[in-house]
């Protein structure tokens, strides 16, 4: 359970959380305790469904919400039927109102009808979703007829593809990447005419988002995007689903029904043997959802209709036995190589390795898995991929490899690998043996590369880097992107000055987020002031860097400097004075986050948009400079070891909601004025 908490004073809070569903006594008991410290007008708002919940937790008498006005259940409907404000015949509103009185009021269900009849402009089929029997139907009275509605009227393709969400527990983060890759490796999906499986999949996923199956979508800096589904959505995946998914929490697999195919386990504690499995012979997906839980692995080895398995296993058996699987998701492993075995698994498709800290390498053979359309590795110490990488013409994701001067290890492997898309970080660029080898990889002609990082030398924070092959200038050159990339890092970079890409603003213009990590030898950053969708920008361990533009970026017309930043941070920075050369003008209009690290001469110039600023290790004339920061809500200092007093000005600084501070040991005192115009300390 998770609470969002405002403090205004001390013992004086104001929190809430929407649409709660636990029902586990201890746990409300735990939250309550820690809630008793509050005052009397303290206050802890809650919203669930269940009624059970809010006697559980409820200190006051329950407020029962009344369903919404005809009118505004039309209003939701309306919007989803006819966007863009599309004109509305008096025949269909007229049938559409007498639809919207059978949702009881409910919003989803309003919303769910509109996008459904979105698609359909006829009379007769607007009658056929009025006159349906479906809003007869009494077994199920927990399941909205508006909501079954909307599932029949799916392709047999899209409600399967749905009601595989079912083995997901209620409210989970879902990703859609993620799920379009198990709905492929089920069997749920196919490639169609000149469409790849994931482009079909893609297209199934955005037809359930706009038919209201999914909802709550966000999408992170690398293009990852995420979404729920509404809790009542769920219960009507798990309606339909006819006991073939299930969610299992801690408990014995034997108590799961022989129906079972796909498994979503989120518990801690999952005891069986082998004998069990026969319970679930038919088990197509393992799906380990939990962060917790690692499971005996070798109880699986030789149950070999799995598809698709995804775990924790400190130790790897034979993976021979599982003929049929196209899905491996393995996290948490201990040893340094993954066995032989997995290269016998002719129709594996998909491989993911995340948090195996002791993961070194692959097996040679891996180049064997013909098949192998996505090759994933998150957070892995790897040292080198199997060699001849390039051999997997058919990946669709790389999303590392690792340069070295050993054959088939070299930039040459990617060559071929044109079909990759999305993400691509390259380790080792200190090994490239020629400026051919590195033009060869074509980066500007992999169109669908959205995420780059570029990277040279073992180690970014300790002894000097010592390249022993091509010019690092020459290379990253050679590594021109194509202008659809939208987040591109680059790490250890031991030229002088940057490339000319990164200096014509046109070749990344579409630059969403840019980081640059240990570019000791670079003394001045490209125009990154004239990027107009750039929202996030990182700069960490730059020695040289004086300003973050230049002058010489403006030609002498009125600055209009980084205007659709919203997130800055900028560490280990020595020579940083100020945040541009020539001030003034439309500079930083949006930026909200301002996180600074031992930047020792850096001072700030007037940044109204700013809300939140955290500082470290750096020194009293920075925090004086913050006074200028009118819109400041959030301040955090840490380990301003010289620091002795705020400045009196940072009472001038009325939006100031929050002060936090770490690690200041020579503070003395806080002026009393700012500690009156302080809501939380």
């Amino acid at each position: 359970m998770e609470f969002s908490l405002s403090f205004y004073k001390p013992r004086n809070f104001h929190g809430g959380n929407d649409d709660v569903w636990n029902k586990n006594q201890d746990k409300w008991n735990q939250l309550r305790s820690v809630l008793a410290c509050g005052s009397n007008s303290a206050s802890v708002l809650v919203t669930t469904c269940e009624l059970d919940v809010a006697s559980i937790m409820g200190t006051h008498p329950t407020y029962h919400l009344s369903s919404l006005s005809e009118d505004d259940c039309w209003s939701l409907f309306k919007q989803r039927a006819f966007p863009n404000d599309a004109e509305v015949s008096e025949e269909l509103e007229e049938i559409g109102r007498e639809i919207v009185n059978k949702c009881g009021g409910l919003p989803h269900a309003a919303q769910a009808l509109g996008s459904l009849l979105q698609s359909k402009s006829g009379k007769k089929q607007w009658l056929e979703v009025k006159e349906s029997e479906l809003w007869n139907l009494q077994d199920e009275k927990s399941i909205l007829p508006a909501l079954r509605l909307s599932y029949f009227s799916l392709t047999p393709t899209l409600r399967r593809c749905f009601a595989f969400c079912a083995i997901f527990p209620k409210d989970t983060v879902m990703d859609k990447e993620e799920l379009i890759r198990l709905w492929m490796e089920n069997g749920f999906i196919s490639s169609r005419e000149k469409l790849e499986i994931e482009d079909v999949g893609d297209e199934i996923w955005n037809e359930l988002y706009h038919k209201s199956f999914f909802q709550e979508v966000t999408t992170d800096d690398d293009g990852c995007m995420r979404f729920k589904m509404h809790d009542l959505v769920h219960d009507l995946a798990q309606s339909v689903t006819e006991k073939e998914c299930s969610v299992m929490k801690n408990g014995d697999i034997t108590n799961l029904p022989r129906s079972t195919h796909h498994i979503g386990y989120v518990g801690v504690h999952l005891t069986f043997n082998k004998k069990d499995l026969k319970n679930v012979e038919s088990l197509r997906t393992f799906f380990n959802m939990s962060s917790h839980s690692k499971l005996d692995f070798e109880k699986f080895q030789t149950h070999c209709s799995l598809k698709v398995l995804s775990t924790k296993s400190p130790k790897l058996p034979l993976l021979c036995y599982l003929i049929h699987l196209r899905y491996l998701a393995l996290s948490d492993v201990e040893e340094d190589t993954i066995p032989m075995s997995i290269c016998s698994l002719r129709k594996l498709e998909i491989l993911k390795l995340e948090s195996c800290d002791n993961l070194r390498h692959h097996p040679e053979g891996l180049t064997n898995l013909q098949n192998l359309r996505h090759l994933i590795i998150i957070w892995c110490e790897l040292s080198y991929l199997p060699p001849c990488i390039g051999k997997l013409s058919g990946l669709r994701t790389l999303n590392l490899f690792i340069v070295r001067s050993e054959e088939g290890h070299s930039l040459k492997e990617l060559h071929g690998l044109n079909l990759c898309q999305r993400e691509l970080s390259i380790e080792g660029l200190e090994c490239v043996g020629s400026v051919e080898e590195a033009k060869g990889v074509n980066l500007i002609g992999k169109k669908e590369l959205r995420v780059l990082s570029l990277s040279w030398g073992d180690d970014y924070s300790g002894s000097e880097i010592k390249p022993v092959g091509v010019d690092a200038e020459q290379v990253i050159e050679a590594l021109k992107p194509h202008s659809n990339l939208t987040k591109l890092e680059v790490c250890g970079y031991t030229g002088s000055h940057f490339p000319s890409w990164m200096k014509d603003v046109s070749c990344i213009n579409n630059l969403v987020s840019l980081k640059l990590q240990d570019c000791r030898n670079c003394v001045q950053l490209p125009a990154l002031g004239k990027l107009q969708s750039l929202e996030k920008l990182c700069i960490l361990n730059m020695a040289c860097v004086e300003y973050l533009d230049d002058d010489e970026c403006y030609d002498g017309v009125e600055v209009k400097a980084f205007i659709s930043l919203k997130t800055l941070e900028l560490w280990d920075m020595p020579k940083l004075e100020r945040l541009l050369k020539r001030e003034g003008g439309e500079m930083f209009p949006r930026l909200h986050k301002l996180y600074i690290s031992s930047c020792p001469k850096l001072t700030l110039s007037c940044l109204p948009s700013v809300e939140e600023l955290e500082i470290r290790r750096c020194k009293e004339e920075l925090v004086e400079s913050i006074s200028s920061l009118c819109g400041l809500k959030c301040l955090r200092i840490f380990r301003c070891s010289k620091l002795k007093e705020l400045p009196t000005q940072l009472k001038s600084l009325h939006a100031l909601e929050k002060l936090a501070l770490f690690g200041c040991d020579e503070l003395e005192c806080i002026p009393e004025q700012v500690m009156e115009a302080l809501n939380s300390l």
